[in-house]
C-alpha cells in the first residue's frame, strides 16, 4: 500500500464515518445542527484514532507485546476522557459558562464509562486499519524477497558452467592424482562433494543437518589446506546427528565471515566454532579475533538477509546475535531444529 493510497483510504473513511453520525442525528433527532464543539469533538476522536494508529500499534503488534497494547489502549482511552473533560468542562465552559454535562453525569466513573463508549469504537477501527496495513506490509515483503530468491536462482543458473561437465572433469582429477597423491585427490573430492551439494542438495528451502555439518567441514579442511595448515581453528560438531533439518547453507556465512575477516595463524588468537544441540533447539557459536584496522561491518547486507530469512521461517523464535569487543567479534544463533 502506498502512502497516497493509505491518504486516500483513511480520506474516505472519515467521510462515511462522520457522514453515518450525521445520518444517525437526522434519524433519531429529525434534523442536524454544527458548531464548534461537534468540531472540536471530531478532532479528538482523529487525534485518538491516530494515537492509536501511528503510535501504540505500531510499538506493540509486531513486537506481539500484547500486555504494552492494552496498557496503551486504557492510557488512550484516559487521555482522551481527560482531553475532552479539559476541553469542553473547563476551556469552554470558562468563556460560555454551560457544561456539556450535567453535574451528576460528570462524575469521574460514570464520566469515564459514558466516554467509554466513543473511545472504544475508535480503538477498534484504527486496530482493523493498522491490522490491514500491517498484513499490506508482511504480504510486499514476502513477495519481495520471493522476487529477490528467484533473481539470485536465475543468477546461479545464468554462473554455472555445464555442472555435469565440471564434476566429470573433477572426477577424472580425482582419479588421475589418486595415482600421484593421495592428499591431492582428497582435496579434490572435497571439492567436488561442496560443489554438488551448492548446486543441487540444496535446492530446497530445508536441507540435513548433517549434511551442512559435513559441508562445512570440508569448507574448512580446504582451507587448512590452502594455508598449508597453518591456520588455528577449533571447531566443535555433534558426533551423533540424526536427521534434523535446517534452513540450507545458513550456518556457511557466519564461518566463511570470521575466515574472511578474522586472525587465524595466531594459536593464541584461534577462531573458535561450536555447534550442539540441545533439547531440539540448535545452538551455533563463533569467535574469532580481527585487526583493529578491519573493517568489520556489523550491519551489512549479508546479517540483514539472513535475519530477514530466519524471521520468515521462525517468526520470533528464533535469536541471534553479532557483536564486536575489544577486537573480537562474536556470533550466537538459536533456532529449533525441524
Amino acid at each position: 500500500m502506498t502512502k497516497k493510497q493509505e491518504v486516500t483510504y483513511h480520506l474516505i473513511f472519515w467521510v462515511l464515518f462522520f457522514a453515518m453520525d450525521i445520518f444517525a442525528e437526522i434519524v433519531l433527532q429529525g434534523s442536524t445542527t454544527f458548531s464548534l464543539k461537534d468540531l472540536e469533538f471530531a478532532l479528538l476522536q482523529m487525534s485518538l484514532f491516530y494515537l492509536v494508529y501511528s503510535f501504540i500499534a505500531p510499538k506493540t503488534i509486531p513486537q506481539k507485546k500484547w500486555g504494552y497494547l492494552c496498557l496503551g489502549l486504557i492510557f488512550s482511552l484516559l487521555y482522551f476522557v481527560g482531553l475532552r473533560y479539559l476541553i469542553e468542562e473547563v476551556i469552554v465552559y470558562s468563556f460560555t459558562g454551560v457544561h456539556n454535562y450535567y453535574e451528576n453525569s460528570r462524575k469521574p466513573l460514570y464520566y469515564i464509562f459514558d466516554n467509554s463508549y466513543y473511545a472504544i469504537r475508535i480503538f477498534l477501527l484504527s486496530l482493523i486499519f493498522y491490522f490491514v496495513k500491517y498484513q499490506f506490509s508482511i504480504n510486499k515483503r514476502i513477495s519481495e524477497l520471493s522476487l529477490e530468491k528467484k533473481q539470485a536462482e536465475l543468477q546461479v543458473l545464468k554462473s554455472q558452467l555445464s555442472p555435469h561437465f565440471l564434476f566429470n572433469t573433477l572426477n577424472s582429477f580425482y582419479a588421475d592424482a589418486l595415482v600421484v597423491d593421495e592428499k591431492l585427490s582428497d582435496d579434490i573430492l572435497k571439492l567436488s562433494e561442496m560443489l554438488r551439494y551448492v548446486t543441487y542438495e540444496n535446492e530446497g528451502e530445508y536441507v540435513l543437518l548433517k549434511d551442512e555439518i559435513h559441508f562445512i567441514k570440508n569448507y574448512i579442511n580446504l582451507f587448512q589446506r590452502r594455508f598449508s595448515n597453518q591456520l588455528f581453528i577449533n571447531a566443535s560438531f555433534p558426533e551423533a546427528v540424526g536427521n534434523e533439518k535446517i534452513p540450507a547453507l545458513l550456518l556457511i556465512h557466519f564461518v566463511e565471515n570470521a575466515f574472511k575477516h578474522g586472525i587465524l595463524n595466531q594459536p593464541e588468537k584461534p577462531v573458535d566454532i561450536l555447534l550442539k544441540i540441545d533439547k531440539n533447539q540448535l545452538h551455533f557459536k563463533v569467535e574469532n579475533f580481527f585487526k583493529p584496522q578491519q573493517n568489520y561491518d556489523e550491519s551489512g547486507i549479508g546479517y540483514k538477509n539472513i535475519e530477514q530469512r530466519l524471521a520468515l521461517l521462525f517468526g520470533k523464535d528464533y535469536h541471534l546475535e553479532h557483536f564486536s569487543k575489544e577486537n573480537s567479534y562474536f556470533v550466537t544463533l538459536q533456532f529449533p531444529l525441524d
